[in-house]
């Protein structure tokens, strides 16, 4: 049995090529919840295994988002402070103002801002997923456990009004 380390699951990488993060078993799994329709307690207990399967592959995925959006952002900052420093003018009288302008209109920082936002989306997108499974997933907690309720006759369909036997509530 191979281990399973911490790093294996964040990457050993600074920067994920995140977009080729393969969401199909989660997208199948959203349609599956999306389409379906709770019939008893084996499938609500199912549908909850379901979600929490979905909700553990892209809990992985975010650990490496927010490698990869910290990667970036420190990335950033480093090329935007390297431009501001190495700026000069023509004349020799450079201002805090024009070095933060160069850095900011620098096509490095603009490269980098753009894989910074991407990154970001791409947290955005799969921070929704996660909260629609784990919402997902107490809901069918829920309605298993109103069908349990009425598996072990904690409903009002004791007719005879009898007492239930002990351990039964």
């Amino acid at each position: 049995m191979s281990q399973h380390t911490l790093g294996s699951l964040i990457g050993a990488d600074l920067e994920e090529k995140f977009q080729n993060f393969d969401l199909t078993e989660v997208q199948e799994l959203l349609s599956e919840l999306q389409s379906t329709d709770v019939i008893d307690l084996a499938h609500a207990e199912n549908l909850q295994r379901l979600s929490l399967r979905g909700a553990d592959i892209l809990s992985e995925y975010m650990g490496r988002m927010i490698k990869t959006v910290g990667y970036l952002e420190s990335q950033l900052n480093k090329v935007k402070n390297k431009v501001a420093l190495e700026y000069k003018t023509a004349d020799g009288k450079t201002t805090m103002d024009l070095r933060r302008f160069a850095a900011e209109a620098s096509p490095e920082v603009e490269e980098i801002n753009i894989k910074l936002a991407k990154a970001k989306a791409g947290k955005l997108v799969l921070d929704k997923k996660f909260d629609i499974l784990i919402r997902s997933h107490h809901y069918y907690k829920d309605l298993a456990s109103g069908y349990k309720k009425t598996i072990v006759g904690q409903s009002n369909i004791n007719p005879t009004r009898e007492k239930m036997p002990e351990g039964w509530e």
